[in-house]
Protein backbone atom coordinates (compact mmCIF):
# COMPACT_ATOMS: atom_id res chain seq x y z
CA UNK A 1 0.00 0.00 0.00
CA UNK A 2 1.25 3.23 -0.78
CA UNK A 3 2.53 6.01 2.29
CA UNK A 4 -0.58 7.89 2.30
CA UNK A 5 -2.71 4.43 2.86
CA UNK A 6 -0.33 3.77 5.98
CA UNK A 7 -0.55 6.98 7.58
CA UNK A 8 -4.95 6.12 7.09
CA UNK A 9 -3.72 2.48 8.55
CA UNK A 10 -2.50 4.48 11.41
CA UNK A 11 -5.67 6.72 12.23
CA UNK A 12 -7.64 3.33 11.75
CA UNK A 13 -5.80 1.88 14.93
CA UNK A 14 -6.52 5.36 17.19
CA UNK A 15 -9.87 4.92 16.01
CA UNK A 16 -10.09 1.74 17.31
CA UNK A 17 -8.46 2.36 20.80
CA UNK A 18 -11.07 4.88 20.70
CA UNK A 19 -14.02 2.62 19.94
CA UNK A 20 -12.60 0.21 22.91
CA UNK A 21 -13.39 3.31 25.80
CA UNK A 22 -16.18 3.39 27.69
CA UNK A 23 -16.83 6.82 26.99
CA UNK A 24 -15.63 6.56 23.82
CA UNK A 25 -17.07 9.72 21.75
CA UNK A 26 -18.00 7.53 18.54
CA UNK A 27 -17.84 3.69 17.69
CA UNK A 28 -16.11 2.69 14.15
CA UNK A 29 -16.86 -0.96 13.45
CA UNK A 30 -14.44 -1.26 11.11
CA UNK A 31 -10.88 0.19 12.79
CA UNK A 32 -10.76 -2.81 14.78
CA UNK A 33 -10.75 -5.08 11.18
CA UNK A 34 -8.55 -2.71 9.17
CA UNK A 35 -5.80 -2.96 12.00
CA UNK A 36 -6.54 -6.90 12.29
CA UNK A 37 -6.22 -7.08 8.47
CA UNK A 38 -3.02 -4.52 7.45
CA UNK A 39 0.03 -6.44 6.41
CA UNK A 40 2.35 -4.04 8.09
CA UNK A 41 3.58 -3.40 11.52
CA UNK A 42 1.36 0.11 12.82
CA UNK A 43 3.27 2.37 14.79
CA UNK A 44 2.19 3.59 18.14
CA UNK A 45 0.64 7.28 18.46
CA UNK A 46 2.66 9.74 20.11
CA UNK A 47 1.13 10.52 23.24
CA UNK A 48 -1.86 12.50 22.74
CA UNK A 49 -2.42 11.60 19.28
CA UNK A 50 -5.95 9.32 20.03
CA UNK A 51 -7.02 11.84 22.51
CA UNK A 52 -7.22 14.85 19.43
CA UNK A 53 -8.04 12.00 16.40
CA UNK A 54 -11.39 11.90 18.82
CA UNK A 55 -12.25 15.27 19.14
CA UNK A 56 -11.18 15.37 15.20
CA UNK A 57 -13.79 12.80 14.92
CA UNK A 58 -16.66 13.71 16.98
CA UNK A 59 -16.40 17.47 15.03
CA UNK A 60 -17.40 15.75 11.50
CA UNK A 61 -19.39 13.43 12.50
CA UNK A 62 -21.73 16.15 14.05
CA UNK A 63 -21.04 18.16 10.91
CA UNK A 64 -22.50 15.33 8.94
CA UNK A 65 -25.52 14.14 11.45
CA UNK A 66 -27.33 17.41 10.37
CA UNK A 67 -25.92 16.89 6.67
CA UNK A 68 -27.58 17.44 3.07
CA UNK A 69 -28.69 14.49 1.28
CA UNK A 70 -25.70 14.26 -0.79
CA UNK A 71 -22.28 14.03 0.99
CA UNK A 72 -18.35 13.74 -0.36
CA UNK A 73 -16.20 13.06 1.56
CA UNK A 74 -13.03 13.85 0.07
CA UNK A 75 -9.78 11.36 1.02
CA UNK A 76 -12.54 8.90 3.10
CA UNK A 77 -9.52 7.08 3.75
CA UNK A 78 -10.86 3.58 6.44
CA UNK A 79 -13.27 5.51 8.14
CA UNK A 80 -16.64 3.81 8.05
CA UNK A 81 -19.11 6.78 8.76
CA UNK A 82 -20.68 5.45 6.12
CA UNK A 83 -21.84 2.63 8.17
CA UNK A 84 -22.10 4.13 11.60
CA UNK A 85 -23.82 7.47 11.79
CA UNK A 86 -27.87 7.52 11.26
CA UNK A 87 -28.10 8.94 8.12
CA UNK A 88 -31.50 9.86 6.65
CA UNK A 89 -32.47 6.71 4.37
CA UNK A 90 -32.21 9.26 1.22
CA UNK A 91 -29.11 10.16 1.54
CA UNK A 92 -26.21 9.65 -1.10
CA UNK A 93 -22.54 9.49 0.65
CA UNK A 94 -19.61 9.25 -2.43
CA UNK A 95 -16.38 8.43 -1.34
CA UNK A 96 -13.79 9.80 -2.96
CA UNK A 97 -9.54 8.26 -2.12
CA UNK A 98 -6.76 6.10 -3.85
CA UNK A 99 -8.38 3.17 -5.82
CA UNK A 100 -5.73 0.61 -4.26
CA UNK A 101 -6.48 2.57 -0.72
CA UNK A 102 -10.52 1.90 -1.30
CA UNK A 103 -9.76 -1.93 -2.88
CA UNK A 104 -8.46 -2.16 0.58
CA UNK A 105 -11.35 -1.11 2.35
CA UNK A 106 -13.91 -2.78 1.03
CA UNK A 107 -12.21 -6.41 1.23
CA UNK A 108 -12.13 -4.95 5.16
CA UNK A 109 -16.15 -4.39 4.90
CA UNK A 110 -16.60 -7.79 3.06
CA UNK A 111 -14.67 -10.09 6.28
CA UNK A 112 -16.97 -7.81 8.50
CA UNK A 113 -19.85 -8.23 6.86
CA UNK A 114 -21.23 -4.24 7.84
CA UNK A 115 -23.89 -3.11 5.41
CA UNK A 116 -24.17 1.06 4.92
CA UNK A 117 -26.55 2.67 6.48
CA UNK A 118 -26.79 5.32 3.40
CA UNK A 119 -26.29 4.88 -0.50
CA UNK A 120 -22.53 4.40 -0.13
CA UNK A 121 -20.60 5.60 -3.83
CA UNK A 122 -16.98 4.81 -4.11
CA UNK A 123 -14.76 6.89 -6.68
CA UNK A 124 -11.27 5.84 -6.91
CA UNK A 125 -9.52 9.21 -8.02
CA UNK A 126 -6.32 11.13 -7.01
CA UNK A 127 -7.47 14.19 -5.25
CA UNK A 128 -4.43 16.11 -6.77
CA UNK A 129 -5.42 15.20 -10.59
CA UNK A 130 -9.39 17.10 -12.19
CA UNK A 131 -11.75 14.30 -10.40
CA UNK A 132 -14.59 16.44 -10.87
CA UNK A 133 -15.70 13.83 -14.33
CA UNK A 134 -15.37 10.61 -11.86
CA UNK A 135 -17.62 12.42 -9.58
CA UNK A 136 -20.12 13.19 -11.78
CA UNK A 137 -20.21 9.88 -13.45
CA UNK A 138 -20.65 8.18 -10.05
CA UNK A 139 -24.51 10.22 -9.90
CA UNK A 140 -23.05 13.42 -8.30
CA UNK A 141 -25.67 16.09 -9.02
CA UNK A 142 -23.89 19.96 -8.87
CA UNK A 143 -27.68 21.94 -9.18
CA UNK A 144 -28.18 19.70 -5.07
CA UNK A 145 -26.55 21.23 -1.99
CA UNK A 146 -23.75 19.52 -0.62
CA UNK A 147 -21.68 18.52 2.51
CA UNK A 148 -18.31 18.21 1.66
CA UNK A 149 -15.28 16.75 4.34
CA UNK A 150 -11.95 17.32 3.91
CA UNK A 151 -10.65 15.60 7.01
CA UNK A 152 -6.81 15.34 7.68
CA UNK A 153 -6.47 16.18 3.69
CA UNK A 154 -5.34 19.56 3.29
CA UNK A 155 -2.21 19.49 5.36
CA UNK A 156 -0.75 17.10 2.75
CA UNK A 157 -1.64 19.07 -0.11
CA UNK A 158 0.64 21.58 -1.69
CA UNK A 159 -0.65 25.61 -1.81
CA UNK A 160 -1.42 24.87 -5.74
CA UNK A 161 -3.12 22.04 -5.33
CA UNK A 162 -5.09 23.32 -1.91
CA UNK A 163 -5.99 26.02 -4.28
CA UNK A 164 -7.18 23.96 -6.80
CA UNK A 165 -9.33 21.75 -4.53
CA UNK A 166 -10.88 24.94 -3.09
CA UNK A 167 -11.61 26.12 -6.49
CA UNK A 168 -13.29 23.29 -7.63
CA UNK A 169 -15.26 22.51 -4.47
CA UNK A 170 -16.52 26.18 -4.46
CA UNK A 171 -17.57 25.74 -8.40
CA UNK A 172 -19.13 21.94 -7.63
CA UNK A 173 -21.42 23.63 -5.15
CA UNK A 174 -25.01 24.62 -5.31
CA UNK A 175 -26.89 27.50 -3.06
CA UNK A 176 -27.16 25.89 0.38
CA UNK A 177 -23.85 23.46 0.75
CA UNK A 178 -21.97 23.23 3.37
CA UNK A 179 -17.83 22.41 4.03
CA UNK A 180 -15.99 21.00 6.66
CA UNK A 181 -12.55 20.92 6.76
CA UNK A 182 -9.45 21.22 9.15
CA UNK A 183 -5.89 22.83 9.11
CA UNK A 184 -2.47 23.85 11.44
CA UNK A 185 -1.31 27.14 12.39
CA UNK A 186 2.17 27.52 10.97
CA UNK A 187 2.85 28.23 14.72
CA UNK A 188 2.35 24.15 15.24
CA UNK A 189 6.07 23.65 13.64
CA UNK A 190 7.26 25.48 17.05
CA UNK A 191 5.58 22.96 19.46
CA UNK A 192 7.48 19.52 20.31
CA UNK A 193 4.53 17.83 20.47
CA UNK A 194 3.54 18.57 17.36
CA UNK A 195 7.17 18.08 16.09
CA UNK A 196 7.34 14.80 16.83
CA UNK A 197 3.80 13.92 15.56
CA UNK A 198 5.07 15.33 12.26
CA UNK A 199 7.90 13.10 12.53
CA UNK A 200 6.12 10.38 12.88
CA UNK A 201 3.63 10.54 10.09
CA UNK A 202 6.82 11.73 7.70
CA UNK A 203 8.16 8.41 8.42
CA UNK A 204 5.23 6.45 7.12
CA UNK A 205 6.34 8.41 3.81
CA UNK A 206 3.99 10.77 3.61
CA UNK A 207 4.89 14.61 3.33
CA UNK A 208 3.27 17.21 6.11
CA UNK A 209 2.31 20.16 4.72
CA UNK A 210 1.43 23.35 7.56
CA UNK A 211 -1.28 25.28 5.88
CA UNK A 212 -1.99 29.38 6.07
CA UNK A 213 -2.81 30.62 9.04
CA UNK A 214 -6.39 32.38 7.79
CA UNK A 215 -9.03 30.04 7.03
CA UNK A 216 -11.68 31.64 6.33
CA UNK A 217 -9.75 33.48 3.98
CA UNK A 218 -9.80 30.52 1.65
CA UNK A 219 -13.17 30.71 1.03
CA UNK A 220 -14.61 33.93 1.82
CA UNK A 221 -13.63 34.93 -1.31
CA UNK A 222 -16.09 32.67 -2.79
CA UNK A 223 -19.09 33.65 -0.79
CA UNK A 224 -18.85 31.40 1.91
CA UNK A 225 -19.16 32.02 5.74
CA UNK A 226 -16.86 30.30 7.79
CA UNK A 227 -16.28 29.45 11.29
CA UNK A 228 -13.17 27.76 12.86
CA UNK A 229 -13.31 26.14 16.38
CA UNK A 230 -10.56 24.37 18.79
CA UNK A 231 -9.32 21.21 19.98
CA UNK A 232 -9.31 22.36 23.55
CA UNK A 233 -12.90 24.01 23.69
CA UNK A 234 -14.24 20.99 21.69
CA UNK A 235 -12.93 18.45 24.00
CA UNK A 236 -14.93 20.57 26.74
CA UNK A 237 -17.87 20.86 24.93
CA UNK A 238 -17.68 17.13 24.00
CA UNK A 239 -17.15 16.32 27.62
CA UNK A 240 -13.72 14.91 27.30
CA UNK A 241 -11.11 17.22 28.56
CA UNK A 242 -7.43 16.78 26.68
CA UNK A 243 -5.36 14.80 29.60
CA UNK A 244 -2.75 17.52 31.51
CA UNK A 245 0.16 15.97 29.54
CA UNK A 246 -1.03 17.49 26.35
CA UNK A 247 0.45 20.18 24.95
CA UNK A 248 -2.52 23.32 24.97
CA UNK A 249 -0.93 25.16 22.68
CA UNK A 250 0.26 22.51 20.37
CA UNK A 251 -3.74 21.31 20.53
CA UNK A 252 -4.56 24.71 19.94
CA UNK A 253 -2.63 25.08 16.66
CA UNK A 254 -5.62 23.22 14.88
CA UNK A 255 -8.71 24.90 13.17
CA UNK A 256 -11.25 22.68 12.63
CA UNK A 257 -13.27 24.82 10.31
CA UNK A 258 -17.05 24.72 8.79
CA UNK A 259 -18.31 26.75 5.92
CA UNK A 260 -21.57 27.29 4.27
CA UNK A 261 -22.88 29.18 1.09
CA UNK A 262 -26.40 30.98 1.61
CA UNK A 263 -29.26 28.92 0.47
Amino acid sequence: MQAVSRTALWVASMRATEAARPDRLHDDPLAAAVVASAEQEIPPAPPGAAEFMAIRTRFYDNFLVDSARQVVVLAAGLDARAFRLPWAPDVRLFELDLPELLAFKDEVIATAGVTAACTRVVVPVDLRDDWTAALSAAGFAADQPTAWVAEGLLQYLSEPDKKRLLDTISGLSAPGSRFAFDHMDASADDREAVVDALEKIRSMGAEFVATVDDPAGWLTAHGWTVAVDRIPALAVAYGRPLPDFMDPAAANATALCTAALPA
